[in-house]
């Protein structure tokens, strides 16, 4: 008991517990909302890990390491664009902000490409307005028809 009491007013040992966050910024949600509006062929998913996207070669000869699939696996897309009748995954969507730089995001979107996936990247200068968000993703609207 008095052990429990000291670890309490001294701070327990370890690191602290996670404690939950924001799933999606606001600009997220208002973006994830127009393209629903704009692509409701589709199924958004949002905030997925690469690494349900990517998978590390297999190479004769060599064995992948933990490492091969860290180079991909936490990094995180904003969304999936996918067909809900056949499953394939139509683009990614990056809602670029003051966080992004240009160098991470295109070796992010080469690394995506190479597995055939395409990226369509929101600038930040864009608005959470249907006709901003149109402009970017209106070309996945116009090859369904």
């Amino acid at each position: 008991m008095l052990l429990s009491l000291f670890r309490g007013m001294m701070g327990s040992a370890g690191p602290p517990g996670p404690v939950a966050k924001r799933f999606m910024t606001r600009r997220e949600q208002a973006m994830r909302a127009a393209i629903e509006q704009i692509l409701p062929m589709y199924r958004v998913h949002a905030q997925v890990a690469m690494g349900a996207l990517l998978k590390v070669p297999s190479r004769p000869g060599r064995r992948s390491t933990p490492a091969d699939r860290n180079a991909f696996a936490q990094k995180i897309v904003d969304f999936v664009v996918e067909n809900p009748a056949t499953g394939e995954v139509v683009a990614l969507i990056e809602i670029d902000d003051g966080s992004h730089h240009a160098d991470k995001d295109r070796r992010r979107d080469e690394m995506t490409a190479a597995a055939g996936y395409r990226t369509l990247r929101v600038p930040a200068s864009a608005t959470p307005e249907l006709s901003d968000v149109l402009r970017i993703v209106g070309v996945l609207r116009e090859e369904t028809t």
